[in-house]
């Protein structure tokens, strides 16, 4: 296979029908408000926020806290106080300890995955209800030391005497303790998450005008929904800061204010000579946790249970990530549809997750290139996406976007909006870092 194509891993139709003995229904779907790191979620840790969403989920859907079979939750920057998060929402959360509980990494689709383990655990008999989802709190991300500061520490935890102690001390070089931040670039390439935006926006030839206004309707569209009372359902209320004294019941950082032409002032931030992509194009770091609670059908009959929706199928793909790393959406969206029989037009709702405005142009302009759609997909032209029915409420641009915690906040708020709409199917497509791309399918009915 040729480097530059997907590598699709749950593209077989004939498997993914044989797998759907049972319909996975989302029975709750609730999540933090997504706010601007290191800002009144400071105090804040990934397991409070994720013990208050799925605390939640239990109490809004009423479901017997025993009946909960496992939990299985997100995180991509590594916890090293919580090193199985899962399991511990499950313990300090109070639910029966008999409830096993597992944590993933993968990247930006991270809470998808668990979504679609979830489902697949539900449809092989093996779960009835399961807690799924995912967090990132950015604000308290964990600073690890230079490699020679670990060796040093390590040194003299094994050492048997004071002076083997004092002439370990004697060699310390004091820059070996500065913190050392999270690396930002990807292993692979090197390069950071932007700077591989900034590739994809040359590529594609996407301009700064277009991603401004994307990220302007992003900010509009979310404001709309915020004032329209869309939202309330979806956000759980947070009291906060060091006394719990402060009340956070909103996103924090949707501009219903700004304009495109206070956007078209900003300076680039990753290629500042002649780059397209700016704080404003882009999602901000995030703090945010989101879940949703699965369970199969037939404890749904038998509990009487309302539903927002069902899971159809899940599809992943990986890309080359010296080609376009961000791509993934214009693989997954039309793949899936294929592998269900289904047309882009019987579509209502879809989610493109916008972690950059220009890879979510970059996606929508591949799948309405005849070039790209044959060579990578094997496909004829799939063609263009209504903006009347994508990211309807707006997007990571303006919302946020907690790497652990998007895809659930997808799968609530486009299942939200489908019933709302009275349509059928929704769809929600998420990239991720390693040239990762996600969707799922979902039905409201």
């Amino acid at each position: 296979m040729d480097n530059n194509e997907s590598q699709d891993r749950y593209g077989d139709s004939k498997r993914n029908s044989n797998a759907k003995s049972e319909r996975v229904a989302v029975v709750g779907a609730v999540r933090s408000p997504f706010v601007k790191s290191f800002g009144v979620f400071e105090n804040e840790t990934a397991l409070s926020l994720s013990l208050r969403v799925a605390t939640e989920l239990i109490a809004r859907t009423g479901v017997q806290a025993s009946d909960v079979d496992e939990c299985i939750w997100g995180v991509v920057i590594p916890q090293t106080k919580n090193a199985n998060l899962a399991r511990e929402i499950v313990l300090f959360s109070g639910l029966p300890t008999s409830i096993a509980g597992f944590t993933l990494n993968k990247a930006c689709d991270s809470s998808l995955q668990t979504a679609e383990i979830a489902a697949d655990r539900i449809r092989l008999g093996k779960n009835q209800l399961v807690l799924a989802g995912g967090v990132e709190v950015l604000s308290d991300v964990p600073i690890p030391f230079s490699d020679e500061a670990r060796r040093f520490l390590t040194k003299m935890s094994r050492a048997r005497s004071f002076k083997e102690r004092l002439s370990l001390i004697g060699s310390v070089n004091p820059k070996w303790f500065l913190p050392k931040p999270p690396a930002l670039a990807e292993p692979f390439t090197g390069l950071t998450m932007g700077e591989h935006a900034e590739i994809m926006c040359v590529k594609n030839n996407v301009s700064r005008e277009r991603q401004d206004e994307l990220a302007y309707k992003s900010h509009i569209n979310a404001a709309k929904a915020t004032e329209a009372g869309y939202l309330k359902d979806e956000i759980i209320p947070i009291w906060c800061g060091k006394d719990k004294t402060i009340f956070v019941d909103k996103d924090n950082m949707i501009r219903p204010e700004t304009t495109i032409e206070a956007m078209s002032k900003l300076k680039p931030v990753f290629d500042r000579k002649t780059g397209t992509i700016t704080a404003g194009n882009a999602s901000p770091l995030t703090d945010g946790a989101a879940g949703l609670l699965l369970a199969s059908e037939n404890y749904v009959k038998e509990k009487n249970l309302p539903v927002l929706g069902y899971i159809v199928d899940f599809i992943t793909v990986g890309v080359d990530p010296n080609d376009q790393l961000l791509i993934g959406p214009a693989y997954t969206i039309p793949k899936i549809l294929k592998n269900n029989n289904l047309r882009k037009e019987d579509i209502d709702v879809y989610e493109i997750h916008e972690a950059f405005a220009g890879q979510v142009l970059s996606c929508l302009d591949a799948m309405k290139n005849e070039k790209f759609c044959r060579e990578k997909l094997d496909m004829p032209v799939f063609g263009d996406i209504p903006v009347d029915k994508l990211n309807i409420q707006g997007g990571a641009i303006a919302i946020g976007h907690p790497f652990g915690a998007t895809g659930a906040r997808l799968i609530g708020n486009a299942l939200r909006i489908a019933k709302r709409k009275n349509g059928k199917y929704a769809l929600v497509s998420v990239c991720a870092a390693g040239g990762i791309g996600m969707s799922v399918l979902l039905e409201t009915k």
